[in-house]
């Protein structure tokens, strides 16, 4: 697989993309000015204990109150076992504490924060306030889990905690030590901001996309790294120096005219993010809506027949559907709770199968993924980490008109409102009655004679004036009484009654 990374920062946002060839596989974008990103540590101020909860609300200087939970930590709590994390209790109104965002505000949340710290490198995790030695749970071979504990054993710093990340299993002994150095040297720099700034103030940022796509994403199989931004292609130089590795050897700047995204033939890939519906290329495709509680993914065969075996027909469609979709929760970074509708299939050891392929497309995921299994209605229940907002949260805005509901009000319903409209200007004694309204939802009433019954038994001896507009919104309209014996009225206006 030739993998490619990109980030664009000509813009007012940095946008970073992972791809093989021309195919997606991961997508972010964020703003230059981003307040706070997940990862950054805080100087905060208690500011409400919530004992029962075992949390508590902290001032760390953003528009809201950040809220902290004894559990909750940065990294995947899978990988500590069975380590006890501290409590809130001892906690109380004032206190200063050191905390980290865990994940980003959203909606009406404010930040969420964890006095758990852990900063990671691309080879290990430090924890700083938790005593404690681990190997990803990734690295699946016994002689290399035993080798590479051993060896975090020996460089964990006491007090301390260590976990070799998966891209560690084949760093050298030499590289690990190096990179836990610098990350402890990192958090001796922080403690230092926390003794001397005040409180709240941030203390800490994580690098700019392009360092953190190095730390998550970038290992020696990666073709090349392109950047837009001549700064930042100067830290990552700089970086890939201190560092050493091929890295240096794979940065480039790029300087065309053209979008970035278009050049590299991504674009058509991004746009494809604004659509609920993903096709699979065999002619079956998928639907994914999200919800306030969840994500619902429907999966359709479409136009593909497949062989003379309706159940392999359905397996084959199902399993490519499973690779799609984890591909499309990791690029849209979709987390929380995800039902799956797969088409029924009849075969338990299909069933177990389609649910090992699941298991087997997450395995490239770097947030966490836990297929739950398949419910006796044929659904598959599946939960991923939630850190950072989804990606088309920042291509996509709430509609105005249906407010998140995915339609608008029918030319009847809009009809409807309008004679509601017209019963209450009539209702007032007025004998005129000038509506301004869409021209799609005029033409419907006009043309369909939706009124003609009213004016002819009810509204005897009123008139109503419809003026259309090419530009209102189909739901929108406006009703005056009048009773003008000389109307102005412009030329497009049409009479009934």
């Amino acid at each position: 697989m030739a993998v490619s990374i990109y980030v664009d920062g000509s813009g007012c946002n940095y946008v970073g993309a992972v791809a093989d060839g021309e195919r997606l596989i991961e997508y972010r974008i964020e703003k230059k000015n981003k307040t706070v990103t997940t990862g950054s540590v805080f100087k905060g101020r208690v500011e409400n204990v919530l004992e029962g909860m075992q949390a508590a609300f902290i001032d760390v200087g953003l528009d809201k109150n950040g809220y902290l939970s004894a559990g909750d930590m940065l990294m995947d709590k899978s990988e500590l076992e069975s380590v006890e994390l501290p409590s809130v209790s001892s906690l109380k109104v004032g206190d200063e504490v050191m905390v980290q965002a865990v994940k980003d505000p959203s909606g009406n949340k404010g930040v969420r924060l964890t006095f758990n710290l852990s900063f990671a490198g691309r080879f290990v995790v430090f924890m700083p306030t938790i005593d404690f030695v681990g190997v990803s749970r990734k690295i699946t071979d016994v002689k290399k889990r035993e080798k590479l504990l051993n060896l975090a054993k020996a460089i964990k710093p006491d007090g301390g905690g260590i976990i070799i990340r998966t891209a560690g299993a084949s760093a050298s002994g030499q590289d690990l030590k190096k990179e836990l150095s610098l990350l402890i040297n990192q958090y001796g720099t922080i403690e230092q901001k926390f003794s001397t700034m005040p409180a709240p103030s941030c203390i800490y940022e994580e690098g700019n996309m392009a360092l953190r796509l190095i730390r998550d994403v970038y290992n020696p199989k990666v073709e090349k790294f392109v950047v837009s931004d001549e700064k930042m292609y100067a830290e990552i130089m700089d970086f890939a120096k201190r560092y050493g590795g091929s890295l240096k050897n794979k940065l480039r700047l790029y300087d065309k005219n053209v979008d970035m995204f278009r050049y590299f033939g991504l674009d058509k890939e991004v746009n494809a993010l604004l659509q609920s519906r993903v096709n699979l290329g065999n002619g079956a495709y998928i639907v994914i809506d999200k919800t306030e509680a969840l994500t619902a993914i429907d999966v359709n065969s479409g136009g593909y027949v497949g062989g003379d075996n309706l159940e392999e027909t359905v397996f084959s469609v199902n399993v490519a559907a499973a690779r799609e979709i984890a591909r499309q929760l990791r690029l849209r970074n979709i987390s929380g709770i995800i039902i799956v509708d797969f088409i029924d299939m009849t075969e338990e050891e299909h069933k177990k199968q389609l649910l090992a392929e699941l298991e087997k497309a997450f395995a490239e995921d770097r947030e966490k993924a836990t297929v739950v299994g398949m419910t006796s209605l044929g659904l598959v229940e599946i939960t991923r980490k939630k850190r950072r907002k989804e990606s088309v949260s920042m291509l996509l805005k709430p509609c105005p008109y249906c407010q998140g509901n995915g339609y608008i009000q029918s030319n009847d319903y809009t009809a409807m409102r309008v004679r509601t409209g017209l019963m209450d200007i009539f209702a007032d004694g007025y004998k005129n009655a000038v509506i301004d309204m869409n021209a799609e939802i005029a033409d419907y009433i006009i043309s369909g004679q939706v009124l003609k019954n009213d004016m002819e038994k009810i509204w005897q001896g009123k008139r109503v004036f419809i003026i259309p507009h090419k530009t209102y919104h189909q739901h929108f309209f406006l009703i005056k009484g009048d009773n003008s014996k000389v109307m102005d009225l412009p030329d497009k206006a049409i009479t009934i009654g």
